[in-house]
């Protein structure tokens, strides 16, 4: 200790310690109490000298240790400030490639953007013309549905028309066989009437041939006959006139009655042909139009089942239209959703940089 006293006092004083007392020694002529008297201040100064040696070692000691500090907080410092710098460059070129990274970002951004309107433009467009497609088809459905209605409507009543025709047939043919009748019993009454009057007609013959015969019997006697003979002769005659003319007054009934009946039986029969002919011509006619209600009957059933077969595959073409709606959708959904995400994960690269 002393030691580093010593050297800390020859570093202040430029003088050795060791040294002061030859100063004293040189004074050889004093005396002993001369002498303590004269080194007992030197003592104290040298103490004073050596305390305050030791103040000044401590504040240098400690100047020393801050300075020491100093240093190293400097070298600390310098570290950090190079650091900083470093960090600094790097933090540039990183906000240099951030920017760069943003700016392929933006584009990026635009292009998906401008990407994402197209494919919604045209997914608008696609919709529009499938919604427009499906309202053609739903209208045409509706028309062939209304198309359907209306032949099975008109197959509905061509079947009550048939229904119709065929009650009128068997009333036709319920007439024929009245007429068939009719004329069978006008050719028995006929025949019955002309079997009268064939009768009638004999009759007259007879009586005129007994006319003739009691003319000639009155001619006979007229040459020599007696009153009551002529007289039983004159009476026959009226009777047999009486008899004639009741014959004609017959025959006369008979043939009015006959010509009547045969009028009349004519007339029915004119009629009942006249009618036979119209529901011949009606039966011919609905006979024909039974033919066409027919053919029309399969053309409305082969359209119907060409118009359920066309519903049908309406209905499942409209059915995969709105699957591929669902589907473009569902695209164009989870095209926003990886944008919104590529969007975020950008943005929350950004703040970290920035950070």
């Amino acid at each position: 200790m002393f030691a580093s006293l010593k050297n800390k006092i020859k570093e202040e004083t430029g003088s050795d310690v060791s040294s002061m007392p030859s100063r004293s020694t040189s004074q050889g002529g004093l005396t002993a109490a001369q002498r303590y008297q004269r080194s007992r201040p030197e003592s104290l100064n040298s103490m004073d000298e050596l305390s305050l040696l030791e103040q000044k070692e401590a504040e240098l000691h400690a100047t020393r240790l801050q300075l020491q500090e100093l240093i190293s907080q400097y070298n600390e410092l310098r570290d950090q400030t190079r650091a900083m710098e470093d960090e600094k460059v790097k933090l540039e070129e990183a906000n240099k490639l951030l920017e760069e990274s943003m700016k392929v970002a933006q584009v990026q951004k635009d292009l998906i953007r401008e990407e994402h309107d197209k494919i919604q433009n045209l997914q608008l467009q696609e919709i529009s013309k499938l919604r427009s497609m499906l309202l053609f088809r739903e209208q045409e459905a509706v028309d062939r549905i209304s198309h359907q209605k209306t032949a099975e409507q008109q197959v509905e009543t061509l079947k009550q028309e048939l229904s119709r025709l065929r009650g009128i047939e068997s009333m036709m043919e319920n007439f024929q066989d009245d007429l068939a009748n009719l004329r069978h019993s006008s050719t028995i009454e006929r025949n019955n009437l002309r079997s009268t009057l064939a009768a009638a007609e004999e009759e007259n013959r007879h009586l005129k041939s007994r006319i003739q015969v009691l003319e000639e019997s009155r001619a006979l006697l007229t040459s020599g006959s007696t009153d009551d003979q002529v007289q039983s002769l004159l009476q026959e005659r009226k009777m047999l006139e009486q008899r004639l003319e009741e014959a004609h007054l017959h025959l006369s009934d008979i043939k009015s009655s006959w010509s009547g009946q045969n009028l009349a039986l004519e007339t029915q029969v004119n009629r009942l042909s006249h009618q036979v002919a119209e529901e011949t011509k009606e039966k011919y006619q609905a006979l024909r139009l039974r033919d066409e209600l027919a053919e029309r009957s399969k053309q409305l059933d082969f359209e119907l089942e060409k118009s359920r077969n066309e519903v049908t595959q309406r209905d499942n073409k409209i059915k995969l239209m709105g699957e591929e709606i669902d589907e473009l959708n569902s695209a164009l959904r989870e095209a926003r959703e990886q944008h919104e995400e590529e969007v975020t994960f950008m943005n929350s690269k950004l703040v970290s940089k920035r950070k």
